[in-house]
C-alpha cells in the first residue's frame, strides 16, 4: 500500500505494557530494531498495531549502531536517538501478522508536541492541475479532483480527512473545512460532496503562528520540495477555544448555487446534456444510428472512466459511425486535431508503426504516418479539450505488438504515463528533439477508442488487453425498428444557442458516489474461485475490482437506480470475455442442457446464488453465445 502515516516509537513490550525501554528489542542476528506507534487520529485498521522498523531501514535513517557496545549500551543509543523524533512512513502488509514500515522519513518534534497528540492526514491537493481556484470550482460543480497526492491518503472513505488543502495565487495554504469524501479511486482521484445551503464548506487560510507550529509535511520541510500530506494536530481542528481559528482564518463559505438541489437536475446534470445532444445526432439524417438505450449509456460510461474502450461486433453495424457521432456530439469538428481516426494495419508489427523511430543515419525523429504523436503532444497543451483516437479495426494486427508500450503505461498514475519515442542519449543527436522529445505523455484528456471484427482474418484479444480495457458488445435491434425513429435536422439543432461543446471536465463529472458493498465484493470472490479453479491463469484481479467501480461511480444519473445492470454489463465484458478456449475447458464453468434448455454449470450457479444483486441478464447472453461456439466450432473466442 502507499498510504502515508505518521507514528512515534511505540514503547509496549511484547505484552502490550509501556516502559522506558518497551519496543527496542534484537533479531535473531543480534540486529537492533523497534516498534512504531501510528498517530493517524482517523486510522482504525492499523491503530493499535505494532509496526516494525527492522535493522536495514534504522540504517538508512542515519543510525549508526556500535555492534561491539554490550546491548543496554546499544539500547540506551537507540532510545536517545528515538526520543525527540516522529516518523512519516509506508506500511508493508503483505502479511497482517508481521506489519514493517518502509520509505520512513524523520522530524524532530516541534515544541508544541504533546504526547497525547494524534494527527489528521490531510491531502495537500496543489500541483500544476488543481490551485484554490480551481479546487472551489470543483467542490462547486461536484467535479471529480485528479491528484496523486489520493494515492497517499486513506482509500476508506470513512477515514478519509473532512479537511482539505490547496494552494492560492499567492502561494498561501487554504483550508478547505467539512469536505466529504463520496468516492476515491485510491490511485489518483477523489470526489467530494457538493456543497448547498445545509452542508456549507468552510474556506480558511492558515496563518504562520510559530505558536502552533506542530504539524509535519510527508516528505521533508524543505521549502523546494512539493508536499502531499499535512499531518495536523487533531486538537488544532477543534471549534472550541478558537483553536482551529488561531491555526487558520475564516474567509468565505461555499454553498453552490439555491437553484443547484439535485444532481438529477438536467439543466446542472452535465452527463444528461450531453447525453440529450448525442441522442440527437444518433437520430439524424447524417448518422441515422438504431442503438440501444444500455449501450449508449454503456459507451458514454466506459469512455469517462476507462483510457480505452473497444467496441466489437459484426462487420457493417456501424462501430466507426458511432464514434464519429459521439466525437460530434460532444462538439468535435471531425477535420479537427481533436479527432483522430487510425486504420490499422495488418503489416504493423512493433510500435514503430504507430508512434515513430529516431533515424540516426539523418539525426532525425521521423513520426509515423499515423500521426498520434502530434496528436498527443496538442492534446497536452490543450489540457482542457477532450481528444479522441480511434484505432480502426484494431485487431488486423497483433495489438500486443504495434500496442505494447501503452498496454503497459495505461494502469500507471495520469503524470507518468510516458511513452518512449527513443532513448534520451540520442536527444542531443536529433535535429527535432525540441518539437519530438524522447518520452512523450498521454494526458489525461485523451482517450483511446478501439473498434473490432470478429472473424477469421482477425486476431484475438490478450488478457492482458482485456484487464485494461473495456469491450462492449453492441446489441443488434430488429431492422424494422428504424421506421420509429424520429430523425431529426441536425445541422438547425447545431445552429440552437443550446447546442454545447464538452469541455474535460464531462470525463471527471459524476453525479454520484458508489463503493462495491460487502456482498458484492464476497460475489467477485466467489466468481474468481470458480473460474480460476477451472481455468488456472484466469481470474478476476484488483485492477478489475477498481475498474468496475470507477464505472458505477461514472453512471450518469438517470442509471443510478440500475446499478444492477450496470454491473452485470461490467462483468460481462472484463471478466467473461477472459472465458475461451475448447469443449474440455470450459464446459465445467458453463453448457447448454438440451432437455431443459436452459444453460448450466458452475458459473451459472454463482450467478443465480447471488441474484439479488442482479439478474446477470446480460453475463447470461454472454454465457449462451459462448455454449453455442463451443457447440458449433468445438471452441470459443
Amino acid at each position: 500500500m502507499s498510504q502515508i502515516f505518521i507514528g512515534a516509537w511505540n514503547r509496549a513490550d511484547n505484552y502490550g505494557n509501556i516502559s522506558d525501554d518497551g519496543g527496542v528489542f534484537f533479531d535473531k542476528n543480534e540486529d537492533i530494531m523497534f516498534n512504531l506507534q501510528i498517530l493517524n487520529s482517523l486510522e482504525k485498521e492499523y491503530q493499535n498495531s505494532q509496526i516494525h522498523v527492522y535493522p536495514n531501514e534504522l540504517e538508512k535513517l542515519g543510525f549508526q549502531d556500535n555492534f561491539y557496545d554490550d546491548k543496554d549500551t546499544r539500547r540506551e543509543t537507540l532510545e536517545e536517538y528515538l526520543r525527540n523524533k516522529l516518523f512519516i512512513f509506508k506500511i508493508n502488509s503483505t502479511d497482517k501478522r508481521n506489519l514493517f514500515a518502509y520509505d520512513i522519513k524523520t522530524h524532530i518534534k516541534n515544541s508544541d508536541f504533546s504526547v497525547n497528540d494524534t494527527f489528521e492526514e490531510v491531502p495537500i491537493l496543489s500541483d500544476e492541475r488543481n490551485n484554490s481556484k480551481k479546487i472551489t470550482d470543483k467542490l462547486l460543480a461536484g467535479e471529480t479532483i485528479l491528484s496523486h497526492t489520493v494515492s497517499m491518503i486513506s482509500g476508506k472513505k470513512d477515514s478519509i480527512s473532512s479537511f482539505m488543502i490547496s494552494e492560492d495565487s499567492a502561494s498561501s495554504l487554504v483550508l478547505y473545512e467539512d469536505v466529504t469524501a463520496v468516492s476515491t479511486d485510491g490511485i489518483e482521484s477523489i470526489q467530494y460532496q457538493k456543497p448547498n445551503k445545509n452542508n456549507p464548506i468552510t474556506v480558511r487560510k492558515i496563518n504562520r503562528n510559530p505558536k502552533m507550529d506542530n504539524y509535519y509535511y510527508d516528505n521533508g520541510d524543505s521549502d523546494d520540495t512539493r508536499h502531499n500530506i499535512m499531518f495536523i494536530p487533531t486538537r488544532y481542528l477543534r471549534e472550541e477555544e478558537n483553536q482551529l481559528e488561531n491555526f487558520a482564518s475564516f474567509t468565505t463559505l461555499l454553498v453552490g448555487e439555491e437553484n443547484d438541489v439535485a444532481d438529477t437536475n438536467k439543466t446542472q446534470d452535465t452527463d444528461l446534456l450531453f447525453l440529450d445532444q448525442f441522442n440527437s445526432v444518433i437520430r439524424s439524417s447524417k448518422y441515422h444510428l438504431l442503438l440501444d438505450e444500455d449501450d449508449i449509456i454503456n459507451f458514454h460510461t466506459s469512455i469517462k472512466s476507462n483510457l480505452l474502450t473497444i467496441l466489437a461486433g459484426l462487420s457493417g453495424t456501424g462501430k466507426s459511425r458511432i464514434i464519429r457521432a459521439y466525437a460530434e456530439a460532444l462538439g468535435i469538428d471531425e477535420a479537427s486535431d481533436q479527432f483522430k481516426f487510425i486504420s490499422v494495419k495488418p503489416s504493423w508489427q512493433d510500435d514503430a508503426d504507430l508512434l515513430g523511430f529516431a533515424d540516426t543515419m539523418n539525426n532525425n525523429y521521423r513520426p509515423s504516418d499515423s500521426g498520434l504523436v502530434d496528436t498527443l503532444l496538442k492534446a497536452e497543451k490543450d489540457s482542457n479539450q477532450i481528444y479522441l483516437i480511434v484505432l480502426d479495426e484494431m485487431n488486423l494486427s497483433r495489438i500486443e505488438y504495434y500496442f505494447s508500450q501503452f498496454l503497459s503505461v495505461l494502469e500507471r498514475d495520469s503524470n507518468e504515463r510516458y511513452l518512449t519515442l527513443y532513448n534520451k542519449y540520442l536527444e542531443a543527436r536529433l535535429y527535432n528533439s525540441a518539437i519530438y522529445p524522447p518520452k512523450l505523455l498521454i494526458p489525461e484528456n485523451v482517450r483511446f477508442i478501439g473498434t473490432m471484427n470478429i472473424d477469421e482474418s482477425t486476431f484475438e484479444l490478450s488478457d492482458k488487453l482485456l484487464d485494461r480495457a473495456n469491450v462492449i458488445q453492441l446489441k443488434t435491434l430488429p431492422f424494422y425498428k428504424r421506421e420509429d425513429m424520429k430523425v431529426e435536422n441536425l445541422k438547425q439543432k447545431q445552429e440552437e444557442k443550446s447546442w454545447r461543446k464538452f469541455p474535460v471536465k464531462l470525463l471527471n463529472y459524476s453525479a454520484h458516489g458508489v463503493s462495491l458493498s460487502k456482498e458484492q465484493l464476497e460475489f467477485f470472490w466467489d466468481l474468481h474461485n470458480t473460474i480460476n479453479q477451472v481455468l488456472p491463469n484466469i481470474g478476476i484481479s484488483w485492477r478489475n475490482i477498481k475498474s468496475i467501480e470507477n464505472f458505477l461511480n461514472k453512471l450518469p444519473s438517470n442509471y443510478y437506480d440500475k446499478l444492477d445492470k450496470a454491473l452485470d454489463w461490467q462483468i460481462s465484458e472484463r471478466i467473461l470475455t477472459k472465458l475461451r478456449g475448447t469443449d474440455t475447458m470450459l464446459s465445467p464453468l458453463m453448457s447448454f442442457n438440451e432437455k431443459d434448455q436452459k444453460l448450466k454449470g458452475k458459473i451459472i450457479d454463482v450467478l443465480d446464488e447471488y441474484s439479488d444483486l442482479s439478474d446477470f441478464t446480460t453475463c447470461r447472453e454472454t454465457l449462451l453465445v459462448k455454449v453455442r461456439e463451443l457447440v458449433a466450432n468445438g471452441y470459443a473466442r
